[in-house]
């Protein structure tokens, strides 16, 4: 096999030397041939002319030898009516079909230029490479770098050392690149800056689509805009939308906020960032999380699609759905709405509620569930609902809150009800209007209005002003009364100790006997009196004018004897539990008089009752 490889090689390169083809010249306006060291030399001049195979060459003038061509003044090269090389110089060698280029090289491949000062373009490869600065053109396009080669076949460029990329919006820096004329497709194969509409992009990988104006971003990839820094796996970039999208361990990070999320997505006209998957945000002291975030940098406003939660300083906001807009300061929150206060230990629940931020307003209106709030007093909590509920901090700043429509209030040893309520922790009194109803115990407090005066999360006062009435059952369907003008009670751990009432005061006791057994009622009238209880019970009263009181026997008291006008048992609308204040069935009203018979009947159980007691006693 080695004597017959050793045989066959001469004829090989025989064979080769007999392939070469010659450099043929068609045209010159004067020609001289000159043999030089046994070699003819042909010297051309004027509209010079040559082909070789499928490539014509055009020049002012030439020199022949060997198969060599060099040429000088408005060279010209065209290989298959598509490729053309214009220069002012020329080196070409005919048997490796080598053509040396310089001085205002110029490369035309369809709409596509490629510039420079020096060539070598290698015409059966059709490869061309690029000793000095080369520029590559087309349309608005601007691409250059130091050093570059072109391969005709492929339409693919390599640009080396100090690649520049100019369009009409687009500036690009790299050490090395590769670009696709066919598709106009960049590929960063290095270290590479990419500049647009103030943004900056920095990656090690990925590619860029000039005219579609699409990237793809790998390799460590960073967005710069202003101060704002942007990080992740990958990053995708749409320049006719301005919208970059981060994905894989995305951030967004500036002076004053952070972003991070599954998909991150930026928009540079509208300074819009939308965070999708395991959404957070954070600026200054509040915290956003959910599953997507629309956030503009610019305006501050804010969307939450989905169940979202943000936090701040003093509260916490969660809701199905939730929108801000920061230049009025007016957000909604919809879909099981909570508000909840961290500072005062405050819930506020609710289909739905408006707020703003500036002095923590919140509003918090009836839908198919009225509004709830919460308070945590001690070891307590009062549950409160109406059709409305607002929740703020005034100019004073001093929190305030108030109910309007069907207010309900419930706590472990205190309900009420009214049509509407305002409480301000300025004084710490919460002051219902509205037919409102109190009940403390077993004692039961009426007026026009009735103010409840909190000290240390304990009702401590209780005043009832204008036609104010107290009552209190001492048997079922019998009852304490006390009633005037103005009432003002005093209590201590929730407990009664002190009533001092004012303006055509009027009293109705069950007065008992040594024996603890019932009398009778005993009615009081004075202009005013005060009142002095002890484990609940009424211990003493003081007169401050001569009082006029009457006393009538059980058995010869009617109806009329234990009832003060206007007295009214509300027990039936009392709420009994946290979850009933949830309803809307408050109807305060005059209680509804219980037949004449019905009454006949509990006074005669009350005496058989009361005489076998003393019975039992002798």
């Amino acid at each position: 096999m080695i004597f017959l490889a050793l045989i066959q090689a001469p004829c090989i390169f025989a064979q080769s030397e007999q392939e070469i083809s010659k450099v043929v010249i068609e045209n010159a306006d004067r020609s001289i041939t000159q043999i030089e060291k046994k070699e003819p030399v042909n010297y051309l001049k004027g509209n010079v002319r040559a082909i070789q195979d499928s490539v014509f060459m055009f020049c002012d003038s030439a020199i022949l030898k060997k198969n060599v061509l060099r040429a000088t003044g408005n060279v010209i090269i065209i290989q298959d009516d598509t490729i053309q090389i214009f220069a002012d110089s020329l080196y070409y060698n005919g048997n490796n079909k080598t053509a040396e280029l310089f001085n205002n090289v110029v490369l035309k491949n369809g709409d596509r230029q490629l510039f420079t000062e020096s060539m070598i373009y290698m015409l059966d490869e059709r490869q061309a490479l690029f000793r000095d600065t080369c520029i590559l053109a087309k349309s608005s396009l601007r691409m250059s770098s130091l050093k570059a080669r072109y391969d005709v076949n492929t339409n693919l460029a390599y640009f080396y050392e100090e690649v520049t990329v100019i369009d009409d919006s687009l500036k690009l820096k790299s050490d090395s690149m590769m670009y696709d004329t066919d598709i106009d497709r960049a590929y960063f194969i290095a270290p590479s800056y990419i500049e647009r509409n103030g943004s900056r992009i920095y990656c090690e990988d990925g590619f860029y689509d000039i005219v579609d104006e699409r990237a793809y971003f790998s390799g460590n990839p960073v967005y710069f805009k202003d101060d704002q820094l942007a990080r992740a796996e990958n990053m995708f970039y749409n320049g006719k939308d301005s919208l970059t999208i981060l994905s894989g361990n995305a951030y967004v990070k500036d002076s004053s906020s952070f972003a991070k999320a599954e998909i991150i997505s930026l928009n540079d006209i509208t300074d819009d960032i939308i965070l999708d998957g395991d959404a957070y945000y954070e600026e200054d002291s509040k915290t956003i999380t959910g599953p997507r975030i629309i956030y503009n940098t610019k305006s501050k406003d804010v969307e939450l699609p989905g169940r979202s939660v943000i936090r701040h300083e003093k509260g916490i906001i969660e809701g199905d759905t939730s929108s801000y807009i920061k230049s009025i300061d007016e957000g909604y929150v919809r879909g099981f709405a909570i508000y909840t206060d961290t500072v005062e230990q405050r819930v506020l629940e609710s289909d739905r509620f408006f707020y703003k931020e500036e002095n923590q307003y919140f509003k918090a209106t009836r839908d198919k569930r009225r509004p709830l709030l919460k308070q945590l007093i001690e070891d307590d909590t009062l549950y409160f609902s109406a059709d409305t509920i607002v929740n703020a901090i005034s100019k004073d700043s001093f929190n305030y809150m108030q109910a309007v429509r069907q207010v309900k209030i419930f706590k472990s040893d205190l309900q009420a009800i009214c049509d509407s309520l305002y409480y301000s922790e300025k004084d710490s009194v919460m002051h219902l209007h509205g037919n409102p109803v109190v009940w403390s115990d077993t004692t039961q407090f009426t007026a026009d209005t009735i103010m409840l005066v909190l000290r240390d999360g304990e009702v401590r006062q209780i005043i009832a002003r204008s036609s104010g009435f107290i009552a209190s059952m001492d048997l079922p369907g019998y009852y304490n009364q006390i009633k005037g003008k103005y009432i003002h009670a005093y209590l201590d751990s929730n407990t009664l100790r002190r009533m001092d009432v004012e303006g055509n005061s009027e009293s109705l006791y069950l007065l008992k006997d040594e024996d603890d057994a019932y009398v009778g009622p005993n009615k009081t009238l004075c202009q005013r009196m005060r009142f002095y209880f002890e484990n609940q019970e009424l211990s003493r009263i003081v007169y401050y004018s001569e009082p006029e009181s009457k006393l009538t026997p059980f058995g010869q008291a009617g109806e009329s004897e234990f009832r003060l006008k206007g007295f009214s048992w509300h027990e039936k609308i009392r709420p009994s539990s946290w979850k009933s204040v949830l309803s809307s069935d408050v109807q305060v009203a005059v209680s509804r008089k219980k037949p004449e018979d019905e009454f006949e009947e509990r006074v005669d159980e009350i005496i058989k009752s009361e005489r076998k007691q003393k019975r039992s006693k002798r």
